[in-house]
Order: structure tokens, then sequence, then C-alpha cells
């Protein structure tokens, strides 16, 4: 028996002697993958025909993160992940305002963003034309399937401090 663990004990010693270098390369690769990135399913339809519901993503966690832990703001039209203000979901949204941009409103009762319209509910309507512009630190999230979306005409604005990650790979990427 003591023949049989001394030669167990040699042996690993001599596996992390002679591999440990590529050994260690990979386990530190790992640890730098599951920090940065992450890899999700979306389970909703709000962002067609761009994400479809069961699609994979990747999400890089680190996008919107700076040194000393200090936020950057998305840019216009890049697709998040965060966790909504009211039930702390998961979900996947565009990037349409930043701070200090305005939020306008048709005559006929339509937000206005570039050159596309997005429809209002009353309630919808009445909750937007309170905050007129974006807040610091804030901003306003809408899925591309904007007839079958819950987002920032819904629940107000994102604190950019609940923003997780960017997606990084979606194929049919479109841009405006």
């Amino acid at each position: 028996m003591r023949v049989c663990i001394n030669i167990t004990y040699h042996m690993i010693q001599k596996l992390i002697y002679n591999y440990g270098g590529p050994v260690a390369l990979i386990f530190l690769s790992a640890v730098i993958w599951f920090s940065w990135f992450d890899i999700l399913q979306v389970r909703e339809n709000s962002m067609e025909p761009i994400l479809h519901n069961g699609q994979t993503i990747l999400v890089n966690k680190l996008a919107y993160k700076g040194l000393f832990h200090t936020d950057k703001l998305p840019e216009e039209n890049d697709i998040i992940i965060f966790r909504t203000p009211i039930d702390n979901k998961l979900v996947v949204k565009r990037c349409r305002l930043l701070p200090g941009e305005s939020v306008i409103i048709s005559q006929e009762g339509w937000l206005l963003v570039g050159d596309q319209e997005f429809f209002l509910t009353t309630s919808q309507k009445n909750r937007l034309i309170q905050n007129p512009v974006i807040p610091d630190d804030f901003i306003m999230v809408l899925g591309d399937n904007s007839f079958h979306s819950v987002d920032s005409r819904d629940y107000g604005f994102i604190p950019v401090s609940r923003i997780l990650g960017k997606v990084i790979n979606s194929p049919h990427r479109k841009t405006y």
C-alpha cells in the first residue's frame, strides 16, 4: 500500500514539474474568460429580428467597466444586458438615448428616436413627459421588436450601474 501511495505522489510531482506551465496557463485562461465574458441564452422576442428567442449570445462583462471602478457609458445602438429596476430580471435591449439627450414625443403621441417612431400608451407617454431629458448616469433602452418589448417606455430610464455587459456576438447585427 505504501509503495502505491509513494508512486502516485511521485507521479503527481512529475506531472506538475513537466506540465505545470501549460496547466497554469489553461487555468489562468479559464479564470480570465469567466471573469470577462458570459455566455447567455436569449429568453424573449423583444429584440427580433436581431436576436431570437433561444439564441446563445456572448457578453463582454467589462465593456462598460473602466479602471478604478468608474463606469463607462454605452454608445447609442449598443445591445446591452442589464437587470430591470422593477423586478431585477436579466434582459437584453438596445441603448437608444444617452444622458442629456431629449425625449421627443410627436403630436400624435409617438416616441421619436432618430428616424424611428415607437408607439406609446397613454401611461408610457405620461411617464416620459415627466422626464423630457435623460438624467446623468441613466440611459434609455428599447427593444428592436417594439410592439413586443417591455423597456424604458414601461419601467423608465436605466441606471448605468445596472448594466452588466455588452453583447459582442450577434450574427445578424443590424447597423442603424
